[in-house]
């Protein structure tokens, strides 16, 4: 065999690899693309609800828009009640407070009335009983 012969022959081998090689790339390459195309796109939908979980999910909706209803009623009627008791407590504290007040007064008057006979029994004990002179 001479020297061209075998030159064309390993050309015609990898000429006909290079044709295998670029079928199996061809038909590979797309279903490679396509299955991660297909993985993204299931990524992505499984935050995506169906028709019958979008049912299910309005109806749990409605049922927690219903139960934080109740919960915004009790809560309510405890802050209502609460207001009431405050209420009371003022008035409570208003009464006491006007209470220690009268009280106080009296307390001033009974002083002041208290202050002025000492002084009165002081201006006569001093007129009765003379200085002594030494």
């Amino acid at each position: 065999m001479e020297l061209t012969e075998i030159i064309s022959l390993i050309i015609s081998l990898l000429t006909l690899l290079g044709i295998i090689f670029a079928a199996y790339f061809y038909f590979k390459n797309p279903q490679d693309r396509l299955e991660k195309k297909q993985l993204i796109n299931e990524e992505r939908d499984k935050g995506k609800a169906t028709v019958v979980e979008q049912k299910e999910v309005e109806g749990k909706a409605a049922i927690l828009a219903k139960q934080f209803e109740w919960f915004m009623d009790v809560n309510n009627k405890k802050f209502e009640d609460m207001g009431k008791r405050l209420d009371e407590a003022f008035l409570l504290a208003s009464n006491h407070t006007n209470t220690v007040d009268t009280k106080v007064d009296k307390l001033i008057q009974s002083s002041n009335l208290m202050s002025n006979e000492i002084t009165r029994m002081a201006t006569i004990i001093e007129e009765r009983i003379p200085k002594k002179i030494c």
